[in-house]
């Protein structure tokens, strides 16, 4: 993965072009580009996310704080959410059932994209 880039300038004069009609036209890179260049989501990035398995773990607990505001009947403020998130984290059966939950999920999602 290192040696990915390794084109001199005329090659990045054309990237650079690229990566403009492609940031303008494809809401989906533009999105991409946008989230890895704040600097809180990179720093939050390159703490928690720098193998497969953190990435795995905090993907995890963001669904987590997702499933909490989603099926919480009153809003409640993110300091809510976390302690919610924490408190069911910290509970042995409960972290149990839920990273059960996410394995499940993640295991079907890869055995759906590998069968046609």
């Amino acid at each position: 993965m290192n040696q990915l880039v390794t084109s001199q300038s005329e090659s990045m004069n054309s990237h650079e072009s690229n990566g403009k009609y492609i940031y303008k036209t494809n809401e989906h890179f533009r999105k991409l580009a946008t989230v890895m260049e704040h600097p809180e989501f990179r720093e939050f990035y390159n703490l928690y996310m720098t193998d497969w398995e953190d990435t795995k773990t905090i993907i995890m607990f963001m669904k987590l704080y997702d499933a909490v505001e989603k099926h919480t009947k009153i809003t409640l403020t993110p300091f809510q959410k976390i302690s919610i998130v924490k408190e069911m984290i910290d509970d042995p059966q409960k972290r149990r059932l839920i990273c059960k939950e996410f394995s499940d999920k993640t295991t079907y999602t890869q055995v759906k994209q590998i069968t046609p």
